[in-house]
């Protein structure tokens, strides 16, 4: 009798629990751990908070430390930025980062007992500011700046940033805006300085940036059987200086001259910079 009952039991348990002994064991193990995390729910959760403000002190520390670090590049970058505008025609123009912190009650704690929002970039909502003319106060590189400034900043901050900056290709339109044939080969030098770490694709219609390009292609648009289309031709030689004549006017002997004397000094400046392993121009 006392083996029917046990078999039974068994029986009961495998049809509820698990198609196997085996199967009912782990059921049975798990309802335990279940039991006892219920039991003493207070003293985990007790744990876990404590747990949690360890880690958000450690993020408030190393948030700190990464806030110090920005504010002393901060000050490098915005000084250097400000130097490259100097060389593209924006002398009064000045360049600032400024660092916002959002309150907080599920942040980490900071100094002063304040808590503060924080992601992945650390504690801090990070934004460019530009004053382009002098009395004017500092506002947000995006809202500011024309179409041209936009990226003769672009370029100074990506002169800058050279070696740090990982984007493979930068596109500059209408950089040339607003600028004479004096600051246009700065321009231009800089352009080719960064396409050492960079792909660079200028549009312009100024023959001192187009005369630093490796490539220099002409896009052109033409109306054919009542449709338009673009053509695109890459120049070389004879045809690249006809086209950089084009730039400067009239063509003529003077400005296929100009055009030749432009490509020699481009080729002249790329050449020393090549062999001093120097990219940057002084």
């Amino acid at each position: 009798d006392q083996v029917e009952e046990r078999l039974s039991v068994l029986h009961n348990l495998k049809r509820k629990y698990g198609k196997t002994l085996a199967e009912v064991l782990a059921f049975a193990e798990d309802a335990r751990r279940q039991l006892d995390a219920i039991t003493h729910a207070g003293e985990r959760i007790a744990e876990l908070e404590g747990e949690e403000m360890r880690l958000l002190e450690q993020l408030g520390k190393e948030g700190i430390a990464l806030s110090e670090k920005r504010h002393g590049a901060a000050k490098k970058l915005g000084r250097a930025v400000e130097a490259e505008l100097q060389h593209l025609n924006m002398t009064s123009a000045r360049f600032q980062v400024s660092f916002e912190e959002r309150a907080d009650p599920q942040g980490v704690p900071v100094e002063g007992g304040k808590r503060v929002a924080f992601d992945s970039n650390g504690i801090e909502h990070i934004e460019f500011l530009v004053a382009p003319n002098p009395g004017e106060g500092f506002k947000p590189l995006v809202k500011v700046a024309s179409g041209g400034e936009t990226s003769r900043l672009m370029l100074a901050i990506k002169n800058v940033l050279a070696n740090a900056d990982a984007i493979p290709t930068l596109i500059f339109d209408e950089i040339d805006q607003g600028i004479g044939g004096r600051v246009g080969t700065v321009v231009g030098r800089k352009l080719w300085n960064l396409a050492q770490n960079h792909q660079v694709l200028c549009v312009t219609h100024l023959p001192q940036l187009a005369a630093f390009g490796d490539q220099h292609l002409r896009v052109q648009k033409d109306v054919e059987a009542g449709r338009t289309l673009t053509h695109v031709e890459d120049l070389h030689s004879e045809r690249r200086i006809l086209e950089l004549a084009q730039m400067m006017g009239e063509v003529g002997d003077g400005t296929r001259q100009s055009a030749r004397e432009l490509l020699a000094l481009a080729a002249k400046e790329q050449e020393q910079n090549r062999k001093n392993g120097m990219f940057t121009p002084a």
